[in-house]
């Protein structure tokens, strides 16, 4: 994976340094921010990031931090701490205090109480409140900092390092004592704003736990807050959790790294992320655990309000080869608006989807896709995967994959588009089921641009980067909120939800984003839990192995058929008029309509002539829609290809020692083989995976929609999971469905048959497809 130079303080090792035209947090963790000295308490009126002083109160002596604060606090204040340690010793509460502030002149470090998990500053209501170059010490604690007035939020050069664990915490979301987000911004005001700048929030805690979140924004939330240049690394709960809010959220720019579940995670009307650079490296995280991660993804589009128009443009998402991730992008089902994702590179090195926008509930929002490129070393799924999304627009992207991975997939989008797209696939270039498409200059072949991880810092982004792709595409000036001269109070304030009548108050209605978080069911997944926190969503291993990407393919409805249904040439246009069996030959598909002799019209088990008795394994592809299905099994003995029943023997499968491994198309392979089957794995609708080792049988579904599937062998079959699909009274046999999650099984003596309904059947006893 391509690395050019993370700073040191952030969870790469190498301290490199490579410059890029985007926007990037350029020094996570460096020495602190410097802040001109300021005058004595009853100085003349001081402003600061847009809000006046009239006092500046030296807090040089201040013994307890909390009381000190507390005590000092005002409207019209600044408190400057010069360098030094500070203690809090709990909670510090200050409430609608208009244009007051907390600053640090050079290094200054508060620290709290082991094991403490509460609020450290708790700042609410109030027109203008500033807090600018402090380190939250959070060695074994995990406090948290909510700085919450009605407008003018300004938070700059803000740092909370240490390990951010507590023993007094618990570890799954939703325990009563879980561990507090870290930083909770937030403007109480509709239509109020503010910013949050240059902060550092580094956590060391335990993946897998549903745990801490680095940035919380939630419910409370009304106003505009962008996240500008910020470092978020470590966290188990999402580095920024911006989904649950009806305010807007901008990330502009910054380095999130290896936090657990996403790194950024916007959902609002009008969010967006900018030049930002996600990476999940498991080699570089500073958590004991990090291979427990339970689900390292990129960028995710979500919401549990519908939400519409937020967008992706301008930045770099690299996911590791050892990190359990599903997705580089994912935009959720609960996210039923339209999106933009532009001028983004997504690499993704572990078995997930580069990109992945599932089928929206109750609403048809489409996607649009401009100058994105999705590369990586994943070997399955698909790169980029559309599901439900009519009027989706692919254009100016590339698509290089490997192994037997597909490019490009829609799925039920009517009215959509793919053109000037690159696709150098692996396996199906294009690849359509449902969907009507236009299709036009599309192109095979040649490499496409990975992320670059360098870092710079964020000066704004021009909407229109990928029509003017140029070394100054980050020029404009039209979204650089500048938080020195731009944020100046607003009279709407009034309109806040004031917490100004006590010191505690709002200080646990917005908190903790395993409350809010609930909401977000995310039916793609089909879980009954959260859309954060389902195994379903967030443990990727589900889709890790499955294929949600079936080989129906509707594209003989174009003018490119013959191209887009036999072949990865489908992704030649519709003005190239080469013959399918040409590109059959050029697709590296095994199975293309050019070799398998392909039955005409529609094929189901009847139409296919009688296997032979010889015959110890067909495997039949029983859809209508073509498209390749690819396969793998081993055996204890001898292995060879056979032509039973007509089954091809083309040069595409492989046979490695006594392990076959190739694909079927609109046909049948047949093998003979001596000893045990003892791993068969065949992947369409759903997969299914037998271990004879461990004598199991799976069945992995990708689609919420559900699958059907049957199972039949010599012995007895039993659920080893909490699936209910009624097992036969005999024991040897299955009908059942799964949905985006998985039914498993044991198994006693051998394998009789497998299917996947509409889509492929798999049998060692060749009589069955008589039956």
């Amino acid at each position: 994976m391509p690395r050019n130079g993370t700073r040191d303080d952030s969870d790469s090792t190498d301290s490199s340094f490579k410059p890029s035209r985007r926007s990037y947090l350029k020094a996570a963790g460096a020495a602190a921010v410097s802040v001109p000295l300021l005058a004595g308490e009853g100085a003349a009126a001081t402003e600061r990031h847009g809000i006046s002083f009239d006092n500046v109160v030296d807090m040089g002596d201040a013994g307890d931090a909390t009381s000190a604060i507390e005590d000092a606090a005002e409207s019209n204040t600044l408190l400057k701490f010069p360098s030094g340690d500070y203690e809090l010793s709990g909670q510090t509460n200050v409430s609608g205090k208009s244009n007051f502030g907390i600053v640090g002149e050079g290094d200054v470090t508060f620290t709290v109480p082991d094991d403490y998990n509460g609020k450290a500053l708790n700042i609410n209501g109030g027109d203008g409140v500033l807090v600018e170059n402090i380190t939250i010490d959070q060695s074994n604690a995990t406090p948290d900092v909510q700085v919450a007035p009605d407008d003018n939020l300004q938070v700059h050069g803000l740092k909370m390092l240490g390990e951010g664990i507590s023993s007094s915490t618990g570890q799954s979301k939703g325990d009563s004592d879980a561990a507090l987000q870290a930083f909770s911004p937030m403007v109480r005001s509709s239509g109020g704003s503010g910013t949050v700048q240059d902060i550092v929030l580094h956590n060391e805690g335990r993946m897998g736990a549903y745990g801490r979140v680095g940035v919380w924004i939630g419910e409370e939330n009304k106003g505009t807050i962008p996240l500008r240049n910020c470092n978020v690394e470590g966290f188990s709960g999402n580095g920024v959790y911006g989904s649950r809010t009806s305010g807007e959220v901008h990330v502009e720019g910054g380095l999130y790294k290896n936090n657990d579940l996403s790194q950024v995670r916007i959902g609002s009307n009008g969010s967006y992320v900018d030049g930002v650079t996600a990476v999940v490296d498991v080699s570089e995280s500073r958590s004991d655990n990090a291979g427990e991660m339970l689900n390292g993804s990129g960028i995710r589009i979500e919401s549990d309000r519908g939400g519409s128009g937020a967008a992706i443009r301008n930045c770099d998402v690299s996911i590791g080869s050892e990190a359990n991730a599903d997705t580089g992008i994912k935009v959720f089902p609960n996210y039923s608006g339209d999106f933009t994702i532009e001028n983004t590179r997504v690499e993704m090195n572990s078995e997930g989807y580069g990109i992945r926008a599932s089928n929206p509930d109750g609403g048809s929002g489409s996607g649009t896709l401009k100058g994105v490129s999705v590369t990586g070393d994943a070997t399955s799924l698909v790169g980029i995967l559309i599901q439900g999304r009519d009027g989706t627009t692919i254009e100016d992207c590339c698509v290089e994959t490997e192994g037997s991975r597909k490019g490009i997939f829609l799925e039920n989008c009517s009215d959509s588009r793919v053109a000037n797209t690159t696709i150098s696939a692996g396996g199906k270039g294009l690849q359509l089921s449902g969907s009507d498409v236009e299709q036009s200059n599309i192109s095979q072949g040649g490499s496409c641009p990975a992320p670059s991880l360098s870092s710079s810092s964020y000066d704004g982004s021009s909407v229109s980067s990928v029509e003017d792709d140029s070394e100054d595409e980050s020029s404009s000036d039209s979204e650089d909120e500048s938080s020195s001269d731009s944020e100046e109070s607003s009279d709407d304030s009034d309109e806040s939800d004031s917490s100004s009548d006590s010191d505690d108050s709002s200080s646990d209605s917005d908190d903790s984003s395993s409350d809010s978080d609930d909401s977000s069911s995310d039916s793609d997944d089909s879980s009954s839990e959260s859309s954060d926190d389902s195994s379903s969503d967030d443990s990727s291993s589900d889709s890790e192995e499955s294929s949600d990407e079936s080989d129906s393919d509707d594209s003989d409805d174009s003018d490119s058929s013959e191209d887009s249904e036999d072949s990865s040439s489908d992704d030649s246009s519709s003005d190239s008029e080469e013959s399918s069996d040409d590109s059959d030959e050029s697709s590296g598909n095994s199975d293309g309509s050019g070799s398998d002799n392909e039955l005409s019209g529609d094929i189901d088990e009847s139409d296919m002539p009688e296997p032979e008795d010889s015959a110890n394994l067909v495997i039949t592809d029983t859809s209508t829609e073509g498209g390749r299905i690819p396969y793998e099994f081993s055996t204890s003995g001898d292995l060879e290809k056979s032509q039973t029943g007509g089954a091809t023997q083309d040069d595409n499968d492989d046979i490695s020692d006594n392990t076959a491994t190739g694909g079927v198309q609109s046909y049948r392979d047949a093998y003979e083989y001596e000893g045990e089957l003892v791993a068969l794995e065949v992947e369409d609708y759903a997969t299914i995976k037998l271990d004879d080792d461990a004598g199991t049988i799976t069945v992995m579904g990708e689609d919420e929609s559900g699958t059907e599937y049957s199972l039949e062998v010599t012995g007895t079959l039993e659920h080893i999971d909490d699936s209910s699909d009624p097992i036969s009274d005999d024991g040897s046999s299955v009908s059942g469905g799964v949905g985006s999650f998985r039914d498993e099984y044991s198994y006693t003596g051998k394998l009789v048959q497998a299917s996947i309904d509409d889509s492929v059947s798999i049998t060692t006893d060749p009589e069955t497809l008589d039956e």
